[in-house]
Formats: structure tokens, sequence, C-alpha cells
């Protein structure tokens, strides 16, 4: 058995069109997820329907119950952004196929392939790609990134930017071009964000109060 994983190094775009399928659909993913204007790049099509995201300590939630929460940001935000540090991406087909196969020699090679010159797209050994998975599926694979995401909301006076460190893992499913998350688990603390938001809520109150007491 043998598994390739993939590293990129960097912000997500500066990773290479010709790449590994998780990194490329990173790439794309990546901007749908920033985005404040969804009209133009809808997240919906990254997701399947009922694909758990798990956000912190919160409540398990799904994705068509998230996706919209997301989709209204632009109303609170002015910018939002992931800045990746490391992502990997792990070719996890070939490890599915061992568990159904009787090949004597299934426990051979265990050991991972690693490229990181960001344009492997599968196992060397292989007249092609992708052999198909039970079922129609036909690829599984984990991406995985350290990022630091940057939000600043709108009325900000000092146009403050609140950075957060995250690690997030999308499990996806699919074929080739077509892969979608079935799993997302993100972890970070989301405190800063929620502390700043209280800071300028508090202080358009204030701000109002005032205006209120200013003699006509």
């Amino acid at each position: 058995m043998e598994s390739k994983i993939t590293i990129h190094h960097g912000p997500y775009e500066t990773i290479p069109q010709k790449t590994s399928p998780g990194l490329s659909f990173l790439k794309s993913f990546l901007p749908a997820l920033d985005t404040l204007d969804p009209a133009s790049n809808s997240l919906t099509p990254f997701f399947t329907p009922n694909a758990p995201i798990l956000i912190g300590s919160n409540p398990p939630s799904t994705a068509d119950a998230t996706i919209p929460l997301l989709e209204i940001r632009s109303r609170h935000l002015s910018h939002f952004h992931h800045h990746i540090h490391i992502a990997w991406d792990i070719d996890l087909s070939d490890i599915d196929r061992a568990k159904t196969s009787t090949t004597p020699n299934a426990k051979e090679n265990a050991n991972a392939v690693i490229d990181t010159g960001g344009d492997g797209i599968g196992t060397s050994d292989k007249t092609t790609l992708y052999d198909p998975l039970p079922g129609a599926m036909r690829m599984k694979r984990t991406v995985m990134f350290e990022a630091t995401s940057c939000t600043m909301f709108k009325g900000d006076p000092d146009e403050f930017k609140v950075k957060m460190r995250e690690f997030n893992i999308l499990d996806l499913e699919g074929d080739v071009g077509e892969l979608q998350v079935v799993e997302m688990r993100v972890f970070m603390d989301g405190k800063p964000v929620q502390a700043r938001a209280q800071e300028l809520s508090a202080g358009f109150a204030f701000a109002e109060g005032v205006r209120e007491a200013e003699p006509s």
C-alpha cells in the first residue's frame, strides 16, 4: 500500500496550477470561503449538503445550515481572508482499496511518498492515476492546512484586523475535478473576534448615547 502526500508552503494564491487534486481544490475553495460577495463565488458547490462542520468547541453543524450564515458576513465585515502557512494533501484512495484487497503483499510499501514540489498528482507506479474505489467514488483525500485568518469589521474606526491562528481539516470525496467536502473540522479560538465585536458594539452604543444627550 502506498499513499501520497503533497505539501505546499505559503499563501493559497501561490499554489501552482499543476498540483495535486486536493491542493487544486484548496486553491478554488478558499476564495469562496473568504469572499464577502457570495453571489460571485458560491461556497455551496464545494460541500455535500449534509457535510458535518465542526468549529472549535461549538456544537456540530452541517454545510446546508452553516453556509447561509457565512453568506451574510458582508453585513458585518469589510475584510476576511485566510493566509496559508502550510497545507498538506493526503491521498487516501490506496488506503481504502487496501481494506478490500486480497493481494498477499497488500501491506508492503506502507510508507507514504511525500512530494514537496507541488506538481505531483498521484502515485508514481500506476499506469492510471486513480483506480476506482468501491461504488461510484473514485477519490478520497484529506487536506489539512495551518493558516491565520484576518477579520475586519465594518465601521471600525481603527480598521483593526483581528488575526487568529487556525488548523483546518477537510475530508474530500469525489471524482477528479469534482471533489467535495464531506466533513470539515476547524480548530481555533474565536474569542479575539468576539471581543472585538463586543468592543465595537459598546463603542457604537456609547457614541449613540452621547448624540442623544447633546442639546438640540
